[in-house]
């Protein structure tokens, strides 16, 4: 199934993809490439064609440093031990780097996390470089392999002698991000043809030749490797330091060969970091794994293993969705944790290093996304994955904030540490306390098992999904009849800030319903009563409680008694899970409020509400992913396939990645990039030709004839709406020109902005 995307077909295919094009230009807007195999991420940026990320881990904080006793944790980040890495090659006399030359393509092997680039280097461009640089999915190891092929496309003959360069820091870190690159220190080990380099940082580097190699080179200053190659001679091959160097960059060097036209030459060589500062065992590991294969060889393995462990898409997909489908598969696979320990199988909300923004990176496992992660992993048919991320939480200590909860529980009130602990995500407002995770985890439980997955997981761990999930649901439920107030999907903390918020409730409504049913399967009558009659008596408080005049469901019951700023793209998960009739009263006039008061100023996409923070106001890629279906269901479907062509679109000029944000203004990539189970994942559930849910718990709600006057819970409350300037609700039929593509009463972004504000001004991923 892998195969090389080509921004031609791109450019062919961003109007035309099925269900309609959007008004405004896809283009590219983010310069990075990922790759990952769940020990390690490395990045390569586009702009200097360099590989200059390297995570030791691919999680973002390991575990806390010390104990809290307010449960708000400080804690180290993972070190970046790269600076840069790239190969070079000298032509005849002429020697260059591949950073400092251009750029003719980058992009994935489709389907994989194979990173591909091409370059022409010598003189009259004579050699072609294409680079193939991958973490290997079958090696349990934080190993990156990097390979060059350099072909002759000129019509002499010419000499070619291949390089690579390896400027990695293993100095001080200080608890940071980044270590510095004094004291390093470097010797070679002949018999794996491995160069070792360490320092002051905890671990080893380690270089392996997987090609031979003629000369190393561990010399700093004017007679680096680098500085040689650039000067057109030959590097030294002084293979170790004498004590310890500053601002190390070892070297490579193959033998020169001399190729006619169209005959070519590969170098191969391996990144490796081991946390032990032995790292033989683990280099023998490398090289078990190897086995001697050529380069050519080693990266048709790697394609085979990735088209092995596909599943076919699904029919009816044009190519470009295929290329779409297949590579969020592959994200998803990149972004699950597979350390051996208790962080194996947590899933992360992105992959890094992003937009380069260290407070706006989310490799980070919060449980919301997770859900989602596993829904599209169990729709695309990997359900050992899928298994895992539900493992892993049923496994996790319990949670931390018992207080705020009201009893013992299972899943993270926000997300998790790479070690499995929770974490709360504190900020000056406090924790973030989030109902809504327990209803999710089920509900992706639930997707799991209608996939075809092992039923037995409900019996191994029913205590916990029954006595410390579904029965936290149950007890939270209010004297309003909905889930107590919480920080939800939108993290708007804690310390007086948390609210009765609708999508808290639907996703109690959806999960309890899933586990009324998996007790009814297990012959407990009284528990499936039990959840079936809760999520009954929640759904109807909704109905009641959380919606404005025109019938269209809020944010929370507060907002609603505040009388503004109440719509809420989260509430479109009532259509998607099966809570209301798709084309009832109720779906219609939020689907209408949603179009009226949160389409961006492009036109197409929509923000996640209209409270008017800046983050707020960008165009949200999840949102776009969830109102799909729902817009379908309900007959909007011309506004459906213009979201479709416009998100799809953006992925395939932007090396098939789904981002956090688009600006709402220009349409640019915006937040944390790619996106994992709110790209990739929703993307994939999105076009999983399933559309929305059937009934929860075998009906949808009883909606009234006309809306309600409602007070959120407390008296007096009866307001008008400020939901949109749409008729009655949704009664006649759904808009068939442009979806009700206005945006009236919705805050714009400035299109003035930088860039650079949005490492500011977060609402929903503030951190430690």
């Amino acid at each position: 199934m892998t195969g090389t995307y080509r921004a031609a077909a791109a450019a062919l295919l961003i109007f035309g993809l099925a269900g309609g094009a959007s008004a405004q230009d896809a283009s590219r807007s983010f310069e990075r490439l990922v790759t990952g195999n769940g020990w390690a991420m490395a990045s390569y940026d586009r702009a200097s064609h360099r590989i200059d990320t390297f995570l030791e881990h691919p999680y973002r904080f390991a575990g806390p440093r010390d104990a809290a006793p307010d449960l708000c944790f400080a804690a180290d980040e993972s070190r970046d031990l790269a600076f840069d890495t790239y190969f070079g090659a000298r032509v005849g006399a002429t020697g260059e780097w591949l950073s400092e030359v251009a750029l003719d393509e980058a992009g994935y092997e489709v389907g994989t996390n194979i990173i591909r680039t091409s370059h022409h280097v010598g003189p009259g461009r004579s050699v072609r470089v294409t680079t193939y640089t991958f973490m290997p999915t079958e090696v349990d190891q934080p190993v990156l392999v990097m390979l060059a092929r350099y072909e002759n496309v000129s019509t002499a003959s010419v000499e070619v002698t291949p390089h690579a360069v390896f400027n990695f820091r293993l100095g001080n870190a200080g608890g940071g991000r980044e270590p510095s690159s004094d004291g390093e220190e470097a010797s070679w080990d002949d018999g794996r043809a491995t160069l070792y380099e360490y320092g002051p940082s905890q671990g080893t580097i380690a270089y392996t030749a997987l090609s031979p190699v003629s000369r190393v080179s561990t010399t700093v200053g004017g007679g680096s490797a680098y500085e040689r190659l650039k000067s057109g001679t030959d590097i030294d091959d002084a293979r170790a330091t004498t004590g310890p160097v500053n601002d190390m960059a070892p070297g490579f060097a193959a033998a020169t060969a001399t190729l006619a036209p169209g005959e070519d030459v590969w170098m191969a060589s391996s990144v490796l970091w081991a946390l032990d500062e032995d790292a033989g065992p683990d280099i023998d590991a490398l090289r078990t794994w190897a086995a001697g294969r050529a380069p050519a060889a080693l990266l048709a393995a790697e394609k085979s293993a990735w088209d092995a462990w596909h599943t076919t898409p699904p029919s009816g997909l044009s190519d470009a969705q295929r290329d779409l489908w297949l590579q969020s598969a592959a994200i998803l696979r990149m972004g699950q944790v597979r350390e051996a320990g208790p962080g194996f199988g947590q899933i992360l909300a992105s992959l890094p290093p992003g937009l380069g923004f260290v407070d706006a990176q989310w490799n980070i496992s919060w449980v919301r996304d997770m859900a989602y992660a596993v829904a599209g992993l169990a729709r695309s048919g990997h359900l050992a994955e899928a298994r895992a991320a539900i493992e892993f939480q049923l496994k996790a200590p319990r949670g931390r904030h018992e207080s705020e909860v009201g009893m013992p529980y299972r899943i993270s009130i926000t997300r998790y540490f790479g070690n499995g602990e929770e974490e709360s995500d504190c900020n000056a407002d406090g924790p973030n306390i989030e109902f809504d995770g327990f209803g999710l985890f089920l509900w992706s439980l639930g997707e799991y098992l209608r996939a075809g997955g092992d039923a037995a997981v409900v019996e191994e761990f029913w205590p916990v999904i029954s006595g410390e999930i579904a029965d936290v649901l149950v007890s939270l439920v209010d004297d309003s009849g909905v889930i107590a107030a919480d920080s939800s999907i939108w993290e708007v903390h804690w310390n007086g800030r948390q609210r009765r918020f609708t999508y808290t409730s639907l996703a109690a409504v959806r999960g309890l319903c899933e586990v009324a049913e998996w007790a009814d399967g297990r012959g407990d009558a009284d528990a499936a009563t039990r959840y079936r009659d809760t999520a009954e008596g929640i759904r109807r408080a909704l109905i009641a409680r959380h919606t404005d005049s025109r019938g269209a469901l809020v944010q929370s019951a507060e907002d609603l008694i505040a009388g503004h700023h109440y719509v809420d793209a989260a509430t479109v998960e009532a259509i998607n899970w099966g809570i209301i009739d798709p084309r009832g009263r109720t779906a219609r006039a939020t689907l209408n409020s949603l179009i009226d008061n949160l389409t961006v100023t492009t036109g197409t996409g929509f923000m996640r509400n209209d409270d008017g923070g800046w983050y707020d106001s960008q165009e949200w890629v999840f949102v776009d992913f969830r109102l799909m279906p729902a817009l379908g269901a309900a007959g909007f479907e011309e506004r459906q396939g213009a979201i479709r062509g416009w998100v799809e679109g953006q992925a395939l000029a932007n090396d098939l990645m789904f981002s956090e944000l688009h600006d709402a203004g220009t349409g640019a990539y915006a937040g944390s990039i790619p996106m994992v189970g709110f790209g990739a994942g929703a993307y994939i559930v999105a076009l999983s030709g399933e559309g929305v849910a059937g009934p929860a718990c075998g009906a949808y709600a009883e909606e009234p004839d006309a809306p309600p006057v409602v007070d959120g819970g407390a008296p007096d409350g009866s307001v008008g709406s400020d939901g949109g300037t749409s008729d009655d609700g949704g009664t006649t039929a759904p808009p068939s020109d442009d979806g009700g593509c206005s945006a009236a009463g919705s805050p714009a972004a400035s299109m003035g902005l930088m860039a650079m504000v949005f490492a500011f001004f977060f609402v929903r991923r503030r951190l430690s």
